[in-house]
């Protein structure tokens, strides 16, 4: 999942591979290899692959933005907000 999180998000970014080594600092040969052989980096060159496409590391492990308690969260502040603005 996390090479093609990454494949997907270099077609969207329209980036090479090559590129993505020149900004992440990784060389093109071991993220080649990697991609090929379906290989999870180590942890600071997974932060720096999310960095390079705007995202995060936990999106191109899990394919998910947010996690689920976060986005719960975050539609239960919206209805509060909405009900507040209601009994005004």
């Amino acid at each position: 999942m996390f090479w093609n999180n990454v494949k997907n998000l270099l077609d969207i970014s329209n980036l090479t591979q090559k590129e993505l080594s020149a900004l992440t600092d990784i060389n093109l040969g071991t993220l080649k290899n990697q991609i090929c052989r379906n290989v999870i980096p180590d942890a600071i060159e997974a932060v720096k692959i999310a960095k390079a496409l705007n995202t995060t590391v936990e999106f191109l492990v899990t394919g998910t933005e947010e996690n689920q308690a976060e986005k719960e969260l975050t539609e239960l502040k919206a209805k509060l907000a909405d009900l507040i603005m209601f009994k005004k």
